[in-house]
């Protein structure tokens, strides 16, 4: 694996919201990256977190050769329980997975299980709530996905998080479409001042740009 072109395609797939949450709340610590696919976020945390200590799991045969030495890339099932001692890592990743996992209860039990007492689990997941789109022939993105098994809103959410044991649960909506693609309906002389216009209305809190996000993240503590 050419590691110069690997992260210039690593670059171009990251997303801004996740890497807030991973500058927000990652020590350099022992971190589980669950569902890590091409390891994109693991090898970005290993280029930012030097002494970092990282463990990807996810099914897919990796050639991992060329990743920076503080990642351990597993194939993983993660259908069946993570065969992964317990209490072992003080951050936990799961941008992406939860939703795709037949045994949605398992996986985050274990989740729960292998994270550090005082340790937290951050993620994603795609949001249901997306009742007014259709009127207009319209849907998020993501229900083209075939391999998603269930969707969530907040409530399903927290509910899934603190059975599991988790407290402390913050859940934001994030993602999806901006208002501004409005902006693509109005002659292209006016296209600028019409996105001008949008901007400031979300700005002053006119326009509530929640109702357009497709994606649940989450931040959830296990408690000392």
């Amino acid at each position: 694996m050419d590691l110069s072109k690997y992260r210039q395609d690593r670059d171009k797939k990251l997303s801004d919201v996740k890497l807030n949450y991973l500058k927000k709340y990652l020590q350099e610590e022992d971190i589980l990256d669950v569902g890590a696919g091409r390891c994109y976020y693991s090898d970005w945390i290993a280029q930012h977190y030097p002494t970092a200590h990282i463990v990807a799991l996810d099914h897919i045969p990796l050639n991992a050769d060329q990743l920076p030495e503080q990642v351990s890339y597993r194939i993983t099932d993660l259908e069946n329980p993570i065969d992964l001692q317990a209490q072992t890592f003080n951050v936990i990743l799961a941008f992406d997975i939860i939703e795709h996992i037949s045994h949605e209860k398992q996986l985050v039990f274990d989740l729960f299980r292998l994270c550090k007492p005082g340790g937290i689990l951050i993620g994603s997941v795609p949001h249901d709530n997306d009742k007014f789109l259709p009127a207009y022939n319209l849907t998020f993105n993501h229900r083209r996905d075939m391999t998603h098994k269930r969707y969530y809103v907040p409530e399903t959410l927290r509910k899934t998080l603190s059975d599991a044991g988790f407290t402390n649960i913050t859940i934001e909506l994030q993602g999806g479409a901006s208002p501004q693609v409005i902006a693509e309906f109005f002659p292209h002389t006016l296209q600028t001042f019409v996105k001008k216009c949008i901007g400031l209305l979300r700005k002053i809190g006119i326009i509530n740009t929640k109702i357009l996000a497709s994606d649940l993240f989450f931040v959830a503590h296990k408690t000392l």
